[in-house]
């Protein structure tokens, strides 16, 4: 279900003024991230996914994209949890689970990194939209069952939704200055739904699809299997990085194994070197 849009904001609230300093000391910049309350009503520990599809930019920049400048961090009344996010295209995605009862907050925040931070003038500026999905879960994880996947449940799933947006505007002078004009924002954001109380389809199960370029690999790791029951975590990897040797780096093998990785739910993405 599509929940809202988005927008993750690292620049100044107005364009810059060379030589004029009066514009300059008030452009202050503003921090914004997408906040997202999720309460599970059912009666059962659900595992949910937050798809974050962005509009591509045209032409190409890296300013205007999720990879690499974005993180979704979840926390259910405890320690803030980083969960890695999944690309596939332009859609981003992380899965993460609500206990029976609880409320999470997702919240997808811009990525300051000390160049960014320092930055006078950052121009990060992302938007896109937010999608709420139940995903079929693996049947098991050896053997055939790895490549089964069953319905979370019968029917649609409860939930309670509440987005938000909330900013912070540093001083212009920050981080040199730690005194200064701060100040938040959030505001409520509106549901595709019109409402708080929503239901998610849980998505059908059946057999992962796969690509007819990955079949030598899929060989080896029947091969492969029985090393890894009782291999050290080097022995894992060697295993691994053979099984990388046997498949021809093409975009297209590269990116059938990235969809296979994220059908199995390993967060893992391989791309060419460029």
């Amino acid at each position: 279900m599509e929940i809202t849009t988005f927008e993750l904001l690292v620049k100044p609230i107005a364009p810059p003024a060379p030589g004029n300093p009066a514009i300059t000391a008030v452009a202050r910049r503003v921090v914004q991230g997408y906040f997202l309350t999720l309460t599970n009503l059912e009666d059962r520990t659900l595992r949910y996914r937050l798809d974050f599809t962005q509009s591509i930019p045209n032409p190409a920049n890296p300013e205007r994209s999720l990879q690499d400048n974005a993180d979704l961090v979840v926390d259910i009344a405890g320690v803030n949890q980083v969960i890695p996010l999944q690309q596939s295209g332009n859609r981003f995605f992380a899965r993460f689970d609500v206990p029976a009862g609880q409320t999470a907050s997702a919240q997808l925040l811009p990525r300051l990194t000390p160049a960014r931070l320092t930055n006078p003038t950052p121009d990060l500026e992302i938007r896109g939209f937010v999608s709420l999905a139940l995903p079929a879960l693996p049947a098991g994880t050896t053997g055939i069952l790895r490549f089964i996947r069953v319905p979370q449940s019968e029917t649609p799933v409860r939930v309670l939704l509440n987005p938000e947006t909330r900013g912070t505007f540093l001083p212009s002078d920050f981080p040199t200055a730690t005194t200064g004009d701060f100040d938040q924002i959030n505001y409520a954001m509106a549901i595709a739904t019109g409402q708080a109380l929503n239901e998610v389809e849980p998505e059908p199960g059946g057999f992962i699809l796969i690509p007819p370029v990955l079949s030598n690999v899929l060989q080896s790791i029947d091969v492969f299997e029985p090393r890894f029951t009782n291999a050290t975590d080097l022995e894992k990897a060697q295993a691994i990085v053979e099984l990388f040797a046997q498949l021809n780096p093409s975009s297209e093998n590269l990116q059938s194994l990235s969809d296979l990785f994220s059908k199995l739910e390993i967060p893992v993405r391989v791309s060419p070197v460029c």
